[in-house]
């Protein structure tokens, strides 16, 4: 599904269903349209807490409730969405120069994140003026 937010997609991932469970792959580079430099769990967080907060000059991010459930902001200073991922065959593409928050996590949620570059604090805009401006002229 196509968000309003340039870049942002909700993907549905292929899923095989059978008696023993279901199975979930991704296909790379069909369903991730970036090299997987990077992959990080975030879990354990308080439904009391905000992760995220911030936006990368040049990181793309998948983002995947592999447990429970999160909802997840998404920006581009002018036009906000709302996601609810929780199920783990639902992806959501997060590309450069997109404000992202992720908050109301489950008592067993846990987000998987994959991304298109290694860490890097020079990468992160973690002040939504600032990420406004650097969008404005580098956009």
């Amino acid at each position: 599904m196509q968000s309003k937010v340039q870049g942002v997609l909700l993907v549905s991932l292929p899923t095989v269903q059978a008696a023993r469970g279901d199975l979930t792959a991704l296909e790379l580079p069909q369903i991730i349209p970036f090299e997987v430099k990077r992959i990080f769990l975030v879990h354990h967080v308080s439904d009391l807490e905000i992760r995220g907060e911030h936006a990368h000059k040049k990181c793309w991010q998948f983002l995947i409730a592999a447990a429970g459930s999160i909802t997840v902001d998404v920006t581009d200073g002018r036009i906000k969405e709302t996601y609810i991922l929780d199920r783990p065959d639902k992806g959501l593409l997060i590309p450069p120069l997109t404000w992202g928050t992720q908050y109301n996590y489950s008592s067993d949620g846990s987000l998987l994140v994959l991304a298109s570059e290694k860490f890097d604090p020079e990468d992160y805009l973690h002040n939504f003026e600032e990420f406004l401006q650097y969008r404005e002229t580098n956009s």
